[in-house]
């Protein structure tokens, strides 16, 4: 090969791991303050955020806050998925139905977690489902992708 490909070669595999998230990702329904950010009936925000440690232990976490009064409930439901040859996601086996978590809150705010052992290294994604209820019109749905390497 010739000196100019492998240095190629090098600097694209160096770009490619600077961007490749390590430790934690987040999601947001919180918008920055200079775009423009929905309108929800039950709900003012919904956030997941996820880490995970050196050997593979993912944390999950949850928050949101709804309007006294107003919201209702919420149902999150949650899974795991793995990448197989680069363009394929496969649920990951996390021993419930569906492999899927879903938890159902009946207060106007909530802040909670879950913990989930990975089973091998690779390109996983994280997909939460905040569907928040009450008094102020349709139900508020956000979903969240999170994606990240281990």
């Amino acid at each position: 090969m010739s000196k100019i490909v492998k240095k190629m070669l090098v600097a694209i595999l160096t770009l490619s791991l600077a961007i490749i998230p390590i430790c934690s990702v987040s999601a947001s329904a919180a918008v920055p303050e200079n775009e423009i950010m929905p309108l929800y009936n039950n709900v003012n925000t919904a956030t997941a955020n996820l880490g995970v440690s050196d050997s593979g232990k993912l944390t999950i976490n949850y928050k949101y806050t709804g309007f006294s009064g107003v919201t209702t409930r919420a149902v999150i439901t949650t899974y795991i998925e793995k990448q197989t040859l680069w363009l394929f996601w496969t649920r990951v086996d996390i021993g419930t139905t569906n492999d899927e978590w879903v938890d159902t809150i009946y207060d106007y705010r909530y802040t909670g977690s879950r913990t989930f052992q990975l089973p091998s290294t690779g390109t996983y994604r994280v997909t939460v489902n905040f569907k928040i209820y009450g008094s102020g019109g349709a139900a508020d749905e956000i979903e969240k992708d999170i994606k990240f390497t281990y």
